[in-house]
């Protein structure tokens, strides 16, 4: 499993985030605390919080992909 920290900054962006996290063939949770949901799932980013730095898990060792495709929404 790999990790990126992520901020999805408004509403507008929750549409185009799941949109490339679906186009991505791995399990994907977004992390906050105690709470964790599905990357792939608008109402889970929503209930997150937006404009906060999340924890993105990605089942996967090679992140090459994840990280271009989401090039946009990574922060370090």
């Amino acid at each position: 499993m790999s990790e990126l920290n992520i901020m999805i900054p408004n509403r507008e962006a929750v549409g185009d985030f799941v949109a490339l996290t679906s186009k991505l063939p791995y399990e994907m949770d977004l992390v906050q605390g105690s709470k964790i949901v599905d990357a792939k799932s608008v109402l889970g980013i929503i209930y997150m919080g937006l404009g906060k730095v999340l924890n993105l898990k990605v089942r996967t060792e090679n992140l090459a992909d994840a990280k271009v495709s989401l090039k946009d929404y990574i922060v370090e």
